[in-house]
């Protein structure tokens, strides 16, 4: 008979139904890594919903150390399935579209140790072996370089079923993950939101088919740091399974260090919550990031060059009118316009100040709120001159046309104002300045200069 089989089956199901607490599911031929990387921008846990421009590489190199990732309960017995486990994921993104991104992660089980689990039925734990490997695009909806209010993306992700299953580092079959992120920068601080849900497998020892996929629950939060230097950054991931009715938390916070070249080091850590499998109840990562993209391509200019088409009743009366012959002055002649235009005293005069690193416009818009009631107040005679200032903000090539994007995005929204394109004169200055500018001048239109001649 077949006695002890289902002896064991019997205990195995009501471990799974008397999970408490501190109890997590005891399956194995599971993947019982939960964290996943955000290969792309944003911090190392939470997408900003913002994508790589197109040519752009993100990499990294991560380790992982987790303890008390899957404790099992029985009863009153109480036994650390896995106690420690060390892992490492090489995760990176390239940017393929200005709307599209895709990229992989590969994970590696390094090292996991764990208590003997033979006398509940379950089958020894391999120390090491590989994880489920993941291939994943990134769609951008909306961005705030196209002066859109937010960055918003939506990511897809398909999980392949190779690894190791006596590793607990893979699923029984494909696994798929949909989730929506959304950004905003707010001065130096990023935050990000993103939702959405995993369908992977059903537990093979959860009392259903293993072809069925579940559905899971995601959600996330993080802020993060936006200027060059030491930055720190704040994650938290939590999760809930429809299959194992069990809630799961993360809270990571950490700090990343700029290198020379596009490197850069991290290091995060922070508590788990709750009962699912996969929930340490603490994670340390360290790592080694690359990040590069190339220059931002010159756009071109959205207004098109006017075409103007005389009516039929002013070309006649062209035609009839008699030829006005000009008559040469004798004791004057006309200057030049540009010359003495560099010494108008402008009409008013002030800075739109930029956060490094970007060109969209920031919150205050009073200066340009000034300038649109003075053109109104003189319409046809003053003209507006633009001048961006690059800040300090290294020598990277992809920042050298930062100053002309910031004088165009003033200028853009000038003309979406109503003011006549040409009368907006945009330019670049070649110094730096402390924090990144537009200088905007408004003065009146130039007439013609006469002087005497002798």
């Amino acid at each position: 008979m077949h006695i002890p089989a289902l002896m064991r089956g019997a205990a195995v199901a009501a471990l799974l139904s008397c999970s408490t607490a501190p109890a997590q599911t005891a399956a194995s031929g599971f993947e019982l890594e939960r964290l996943e990387l955000n290969t792309g921008r944003g911090s190392l846990l939470a997408g900003n919903g913002e994508l790589l421009v197109p040519g752009g590489v993100s990499a990294g190199l991560v380790g992982h150390y987790q303890h008390l990732p899957l404790v099992l309960r029985n009863g009153g017995e109480r036994m650390a399935r896995v106690r420690h486990r060390a892992s490492t994921v090489l995760a990176g993104s390239y940017g393929v579209l200005p709307w599209l991104e895709v990229g992989a992660q590969l994970p590696v089980v390094l090292w996991q140790q764990g208590g003997d689990s033979s006398h509940m039925g379950l089958p020894p734990l391999t120390a090491h072996g590989l994880g489920t490997p993941v291939l994943q695009a990134r769609l951008g909806l909306l961005s705030l370089r196209q002066e859109q209010p937010v960055d918003l993306s939506v990511d897809l992700g398909a999980g392949l079923p190779v690894g190791s299953p006596s590793a607990l580092a893979r699923d029984p079959g494909m696994r798929f993950r949909a989730r929506v992120t959304v950004g905003r920068r707010w001065g130096w601080l990023e935050p990000a939101l993103d939702a959405g849900v995993l369908l992977r497998p059903s537990n093979p020892l959860s009392g259903t088919a293993s072809t069925n996929l579940i559905p899971e629950l995601r959600l996330g939060a993080g802020v993060a740091v936006t200027h060059k230097g030491l930055r720190g950054e704040l994650a938290i991931r939590s999760a809930f399974s429809m299959d194992t009715r069990s809630p799961s938390i993360e809270v990571l916070g950490g700090v990343r260090m700029p290198l020379p070249h596009g490197l850069e080091l991290f290091a995060l850590g922070g508590p788990g919550l709750g009962t699912a499998p996969g929930t340490p109840t603490a994670r340390v990562l360290l790592g080694l990031g690359f990040h590069t993209e190339p220059p931002p391509g010159l756009e071109r200019l959205t207004e098109t060059i006017p075409r103007f088409r005389l009516e039929p009743e002013l070309l006649a009366s062209r035609e009839e009118a008699p030829r006005q012959r000009v008559m040469p002055v004798p004791t004057r002649e006309l200057l030049p316009a540009e010359a003495p235009a560099a010494n108008t005293t402008p009409l008013l005069q002030g800075s739109v100040l930029f956060e490094p690193g970007r060109a969209e416009l920031p919150g205050d818009l009073s200066l340009l709120q000034a300038v649109l009631m003075l053109l109104r107040s003189r319409p046809g005679e003053s003209v507006v001159v633009l001048e961006g200032h690059a800040g300090q903000e290294g020598s990277e090539t992809a920042d050298r046309l930062l100053p002309l994007k910031r004088a165009q995005a003033v200028r853009n929204y000038l003309a979406g104002q109503g003011v006549p394109p040409a009368n907006l004169r945009v330019r670049r200055s070649e110094g730096q300045v402390r924090t990144p500018r537009v200088e905007v001048f408004v003065s009146t239109v130039p007439a013609p200069i006469t002087r005497e001649v002798p």
